[in-house]
């Protein structure tokens, strides 16, 4: 989802941030036996003073447990030995139209998405329902045996990509693979959009290396040898080219170790999903365009990561930290917000979000309470409408309410705002987020 530029009245509100260097010390990982480098810090001020964490509160458990049918468990109790056990077999045309026919079905699945007449903005629990009809699917029908078939206007099915989205159902199933892994599986047997630059199947995954508070080089894998630094932080890394600097790479770091706070238990469905943060700029005209995953991709904030994209991107520029002042909105924590959406709150199937969202964005919009003067970028002259607001509701309130700066939004801009006007979004957010406030520029808590 793209990120927003905010028009807000008052033209470059700047905290005060000290200007200092950039200069970087890198490690190389390359040496196979050291896998958790102690990497040369970037700021040696900070090598044993990283950025303080909000301690965390008891938090309601999150999520809802999917129940299978006695027929997926039997399944799955013997797919292990027989991946096709149970099943019955089909002609291969029957197979591919029924599984293009479900697959549509839980695409176009509305219970908890906004629709404005002919325009929608999706949202749910998808990956969940897919992995729900991948093993309904699995469990149930078997094509018979070919090595390749393209029928009509459909594009061609390998045998091959077959049976391994099978088995990856079969071993997310029993814990030894992902969500993710089940669904890019799915995407490239039925060739849902891997024609995008971005799909991850197109790109190998950064391994995860254990950084701490320290840029390190890149162990960047073919084909993505634009990025030269990196680090991680909480689950997630970040990762940025030659021109990223080193101290725009710890305020990401820092940004995401806060926000995750609240919340441990994020971080590892985060590490295991492959989630990345792409950093690009600094430049007037820098766009995630330059990034070597998303040519052509002209958005100048960044956009979140899907289950099925390889990363989510930023503009380093329009983060604030000491020797760059802060540019508006923070593209970090905004795009995280939606990506801890399209990648957490759909695998834990958190219902509890998804029922509440969208209804408090629409009273929000119509107590006149939600901000709604800000302009976004939008692909192929698309028209910016209701969906859009709705859809940016959550992004834009928990970004003010991280960023806790007052007047700096025109609305949702502190905890004290949020609490008071919008009650029922503040105890959404702090189900997720930390209470603790944090300074964004300096990356220290807030007495």
């Amino acid at each position: 989802m793209k990120y927003l530029l905010l028009v807000i009245g008052l033209l470059f509100l700047i905290p005060a941030c000290a200007v200092e260097s950039n200069t970087e010390s890198l490690v190389d990982t390359s040496n196979e036996n050291n896998p958790a480098p102690s990497a040369s810090v970037v700021d040696a001020s900070n090598k044993n003073n990283p950025a303080p964490i909000p301690t965390p509160i008891s938090l309601p458990e999150l999520g809802v447990k999917v129940e299978y049918s006695d027929k997926v468990k039997l399944w799955g109790e013997n797919c292990t030995n027989d991946p096709f056990y149970g099943t019955v077999e089909i002609p291969i045309i029957d197979y591919f139209n029924n599984l293009e026919a479900k697959s549509w079905d839980v695409f176009r699945n509305e219970t908890y998405s906004f629709r404005d007449g002919d325009k929608v903005m999706r949202n749910g629990p998808f990956t969940t329902w897919y992995f729900e009809m991948f093993l309904q699917d699995v469990s149930n029908n078997v094509p018979e045996k070919f090595e390749s078939i393209s029928y009509g206007s459909h594009p061609e099915y390998f045998w091959g990509d077959y049976v391994n989205y099978v088995v990856t159902v079969c071993e997310t199933f029993h814990g030894r693979d992902t969500l993710r892994n089940s669904v890019l599986a799915h995407s490239k047997l039925m060739n849902w959009n891997t024609r995008w630059p971005g799909h991850a199947s197109k790109w190998e995954s950064f391994p995860y290396i254990e950084t701490g508070r320290e840029v390190i080089k890149a162990p960047s894998p073919s084909g993505l040898e634009h990025y030269t630094k990196y680090i991680t932080a909480s689950g997630v890394i970040i990762v940025g080219g030659e021109k990223v600097p080193a101290r725009g790479m710890l305020a990401a770091y820092d940004r995401v170790n806060y926000m995750l706070s609240a919340r441990p238990e994020f971080h590892d469905i985060l590490k295991e999903n492959n989630v990345r943060i792409s950093l690009f700029g600094p430049g007037s005209e820098s766009t995630a365009s330059e990034l070597p995953e998303f040519e052509g991709e002209n958005e100048p904030g960044g956009f979140s990561m899907g289950v099925t994209d390889a990363a989510m991107t930023a503009n380093v520029e329009w983060l604030c930290y000491p020797g760059n002042p802060d540019r508006g909105g923070d593209p970090v924590m905004h795009e995280l917000v939606h990506t801890l959406n399209g990648i957490v709150f759909e695998q834990i199937n958190e219902l509890y979000f998804y029922e509440r969202i969208y209804d408090l964005a629409l009273s929000a919009i119509d107590k006149g309470i939600f901000a709604t003067n800000y302009t976004q970028h939008l692909q192929g002259g698309e028209q910016q409408g209701m969906q859009h607001y709705v859809g940016e509701y959550w992004a834009m309130t928990v970004e003010g309410y991280l960023m806790d700066m007052e007047g700096f939004k025109n609305s949702h801009d502190t905890h004290e705002w949020i609490k008071e006007n919008d009650p029922e979004l503040y105890d959404l957010i702090v189900r997720y987020f930390p209470t603790q406030k944090w300074d964004q520029c300096t990356g220290e808590l807030k007495k």
